[in-house]
């Protein structure tokens, strides 16, 4: 149980690093292939909007999303510290 977890908290990890990396940096993707720059969008050139609403709006549904899932895994690892702990006071 307790490698699992451990386990689990290293793949959220990384995963939400990468997620907030590419979410954070999606401009990179409008200069790693220009040919996506053409269009507009709500009168905007693309890669100007699309940047800002990942920056402001991404990040920010990510982040509540970041926190309610950390928040069950930190339940997850209180349950077993208790459990350990009424295991070793017996």
């Amino acid at each position: 149980m307790k490698d699992k977890l451990y386990k689990k908290e290293l793949f959220l990890t990384v995963l939400f690093f990468v997620i907030l990396l590419v979410f954070g940096h999606c401009a990179q993707i409008f200069v790693l292939f220009p040919g996506l720059q053409g269009g507009n969008m709500w009168g905007f050139p693309v890669h100007y909007i699309v940047p800002v609403l990942m920056g402001w709006f991404g990040l920010l549904i990510l982040t509540i999303i970041m926190a309610l899932v950390l928040n069950k895994f930190d339940d997850d690892m209180e349950e077993l510290a208790e459990s350990i702990e009424k295991k070793n006071s017996k």
